[in-house]
């Protein structure tokens, strides 16, 4: 199992390093975007994602989708952030979609259903329905200290960053938007 995870995170890392290059010959002839425009705060979600060997996979998606400057910057989020274990249960042609730059659309949609508005504590959360920043809902089931979101248990919680607060779940979950794009949701 492990072995399929590091094989996984070769790949992913792999391809993190020709998304710049990819990137940077897509918009060679653009205005270059200055140094400060695009720092991450310390202590913000992003860099306490990017400082876990927990959410490597993650951190590689979040700059694919360019949402490390959103949540590496101002702004108030939770996010439920799926481990480097949770990313290893999609098959890797699916991952290795999603990260194409075509598809960043549909990988922004998939990242932001793990993303609220807002500082939600564990002790905060209620059952129920509540919408993720892709604009879907999420079903919460709390019972007690136990947390499940859309079914998937929430194992960490509590991460306070400077703009927001973490918790950490074991899957990656697929928004009905994205149900079937490339098996997404076996």
């Amino acid at each position: 199992m492990k072995t399929k995870h590091l094989t996984h995170a070769i790949i992913l890392i792999s391809m993190a390093a020709g998304i710049p290059l990819a990137l940077s010959q897509e918009f060679a002839n653009e205005e270059p975007v200055t140094e400060e425009a695009t720092m991450v705060k310390k202590g913000s979600l992003t860099s306490m994602i990017a400082d876990s060997a927990t959410f490597s996979t993650l951190t590689i998606a979040l700059k694919a989708a360019e949402l490390d400057q959103t949540l590496g910057d101002k702004g108030e989020y939770t996010i439920f952030a799926p481990t480097d274990e949770a990313f290893g249960k999609l098959p890797l042609p699916v991952l290795t979609k999603l990260l194409l730059p075509e598809n960043k659309e549909k990988l922004r949609s998939l990242l932001l259903y793990h993303v609220f508005a807002g500082s939600m504590a564990a002790a905060d959360l209620k059952d129920g329905e509540v919408k993720t920043m892709n604009g879907e809902k999420v079903e919460f089931d709390v019972d007690g200290d136990k947390v499940e979101l859309d079914g998937s248990k929430v194992f960490s919680t509590d991460k306070v960053a400077t703009n927001g607060i973490m918790h950490s779940i074991g899957t990656v979950l697929v928004p009905k938007s994205l149900e079937g794009f490339a098996d997404l949701d076996k």
